[in-house]
């Protein structure tokens, strides 16, 4: 409760950074856009060989920056495009792999302060925790990671003990459907628990369906999995869709009451099929060469 209102700066972000307007009437607008000059392109900088993301700008602000170091990713920034605030994500390995992200966001009395610790069998994610001690309070979570029997994402299940609770009090569920490599739709569903028990008459869903895929390569591949994963969890379950293998051209959010809300997304790519900017040029993606 107590995070409510930074995690809207963010959801707010991440939904305007997804719009981008464009006004071509091709169909789908999204495919096969090749930048004139992928030489000389934002963030193509003729890169030929490995890359890393290392920037996402909108305009004249960063609002993703990531730092790396022989392609390992040790630290990210989200920032906000209209204001100062900020998100810095930490990353611990162990055994080459995330065991440990920190998110803490510019504020003084630091809101987003959470340190999710990851459990792995067989190499994939199974469980997280999470601890959060906003305003002296403990908020803490227990997460359990499901795939499916192709070792495709399923379902993340986290159970919160919010304000120093010692029995959960709230039930979040994201829900993934694939087509191939790329996640078609997010099922979030959220409801309160009553002594450990989820209370299915408090439930809540919002679905997020992705489509109009291209062919090309989604820049969010160069990431971590683990650092995606958790990060959709933490900031905006839209944001998912970077954990497909191509980029997605539309996503469409339904929620429990009112229409559905399409929001199209379209790219321009260098010669090796990365994305470089979307189509109006406001957004440009910029990579390190590894």
């Amino acid at each position: 409760m107590t995070n409510n209102y930074f995690l809207r700066i963010f959801a707010i972000l991440t939904l305007g950074f997804f719009i981008s307007c464009d006004n071509t009437t091709d169909d789908p607008p999204n495919q096969n856009k090749n930048s004139s000059s992928s030489s000389s392109s934002p963030g193509g900088s003729g890169i030929t060989g490995p890359r890393i993301l290392e920037k996402v700008n909108i305009g004249n602000t960063t609002v993703e920056e990531y730092s790396s170091t022989s392609g390992v990713l040790y630290q990210a920034v989200i920032r906000d495009n209209s204001s100062s605030d900020a998100i810095t994500a930490t990353l611990t390995y162990n055994n080459n792999k995330v065991a440990k992200i920190k998110y803490i966001d510019n504020k003084p009395t630091h809101v987003i302060d959470h340190t999710y610790l990851l459990t792995y069998t067989n190499g994939k994610i199974t469980s997280m925790s999470l601890d959060n001690p906003a305003f002296n309070i403990n908020n803490h979570s227990d997460f359990t990671i499901s795939y499916d029997s192709n070792g495709q994402l399923y379902r993340i299940v986290e159970k919160k003990k919010l304000g120093g609770s010692s029995v959960y009090t709230h039930y979040i569920e994201d829900k993934f459907t694939f087509a191939s490599t790329n996640i078609a739709k997010v099922e979030h569903t959220t409801m309160l628990m009553d002594n450990n028990t989820p209370d299915p008459t408090t439930a809540s869903t919002i679905a997020y369906a992705y489509d109009s895929y291209d062919s090309k390569i989604n820049p969010y591949t160069t990431l971590p999995k683990e650092y995606l994963m958790v990060t959709g969890v933490l900031m905006a379950q839209i944001n998912f869709y970077m954990l497909s293998s191509n980029n997605v051209g539309n996503i469409t959010i339904q929620s429990p009451v009112g229409p559905a809300i399409p929001v199209p997304k379209t790219y321009l790519y260098d010669a090796q099929n990365y994305p470089v900017s979307d189509q109006t040029q406001s957004v440009k993606y910029l990579y390190k060469a590894l």
